[in-house]
């Protein structure tokens, strides 16, 4: 149930971005584990498609990906919905920016304690009883419906429950990708991760919203709870211990937050990204919702809000394309500080829009850059 935003697919690329960095120079506070090193010449690896557990990990990723694209993008259209009145004929918007924020409080309530933590759990328990929490929590908004009991109150309890449990699944799947597949094949995994996001990011949002205006208000949620217990299944069915042998005594959990902080500080380009992820973050929160109240404004329905989504997802889908091969022409001084600007510029462009699909081309150009 996860909000599709652009803010979240950017968090989980410089997750992945530390995942790799770390696991190939460890740093302060990060468990070591133990893996043989190769001597020699290196053995051809076999492809992704042919790593058992790595396929389970990624195909429950995509299918529950696929639900949150289903379920997310239709949230703050039920909480305009529930809340349209004579006063606000378009729904709520505050209570609905609102819930926004609530879902991406345990962003910065958790996340360090979570790194911390997600060391001394097991991983594969941690994702299993995440998702599972994550399933009957959007089980309950049918449910409410259903019952004809569903409140604004009940909604953004949903969401802090679904921003606290993503937190936590998502930074044990990155630590556990570099258990599941070799380390040389670490940047093809993530790039097979991101482009299952991607497909599910281009799929879900016109499905949710079809489901939403023609069947029920309800169907997308119960859609997304089913794929969260095919996600649990499918690592139920993981053979590979998600993390190693760990070298380190276990200490105070302030220690390990600290070294941590430490190790980030230490490591100039991480430490650039995360303010610029932080900072990207803050401004792509409320974009989504944004964009979403002036498509209304313009007279869209709930399924052309969809399509308008999915056509953001082809510009990330070109941007994906594109992007190797303008890393390799310029620098990444040169690249940060071109997207910044371009991005700066076609956030004036938003207001000019005469009707959803520009905003939809508009919204897939600040994806393809960003």
């Amino acid at each position: 149930m996860s909000q599709t935003t652009q803010s979240d697919d950017t968090s989980e690329v410089l997750q992945e971005e530390v995942a790799i960095h770390s696991s190939l120079t460890p740093g302060a506070g990060l468990a070591v584990e133990t893996e043989p090193q190769p001597n020699g010449d290196l053995p051809k690896l076999r492809p992704l498609i042919f790593n058992r557990d790595y396929m389970l990990l990624w195909s429950g990723q995509v299918i529950s990906g696929l639900g949150s694209g289903i379920s997310g993008i239709v949230f703050p259209l039920l909480i305009l919905a529930i809340t349209t009145s004579i006063a606000n004929p378009q729904g709520d918007t505050v209570v609905a920016g609102f819930a926004g924020a609530v879902g991406s409080l345990p962003y910065l309530l958790f996340s360090l304690p979570a790194g911390a933590l997600i060391d001394r759990w097991n991983r594969k328990r941690v994702m299993m009883i995440c998702d599972a929490f994550r399933a009957l929590n959007s089980a309950s908004i049918p449910l409410a419906i259903f019952l004809n009991g569903l409140t604004v109150w009940q909604l953004l309890i949903n969401a802090f429950i679904e921003g606290c449990f993503f937190v936590f699944f998502n930074i044990a799947e990155v630590a556990a990708l570099p258990r599941v597949v070799e380390r040389r094949q670490l940047p093809q995994a993530s790039a097979q991760n991101e482009g299952g996001g991607i497909a599910a990011g281009l799929v879900g949002p016109p499905v949710g919203t079809i489901l939403f205006q023609t069947v029920s208000r309800a169907f997308p949620f119960l859609i997304d709870a089913i794929s969260y217990a095919v996600s649990v299944a499918s690592l139920a069915f993981v053979k590979t211990e998600f993390q190693g042998e760990r070298h380190k005594e276990e200490r105070h959990l302030l220690v390990e937050i600290r070294e941590g902080l430490s190790w980030l500080w230490n490591q100039p380009l991480i430490r650039f990204m995360a303010f610029l992820t932080g900072g990207l973050n803050l401004v792509n929160a409320g974009t989504f919702l944004v964009l979403i109240v002036l498509a209304k404004q313009l007279g869209a329905e709930e399924y052309q809000i969809g399509f308008m989504v999915s056509i953001g997802a082809l510009g990330g889908i070109i941007g994906a394309a594109v992007g190797g091969t303008i890393q390799k022409r310029f620098t990444f001084g040169q690249v940060i500080i071109t997207v910044g600007w371009i991005g700066t510029i076609l956030y004036g462009f938003y207001i000019f829009a005469p009707n959803f699909i520009v905003l939809g081309i508009l919204m897939a150009l600040s994806w393809m850059i960003g």
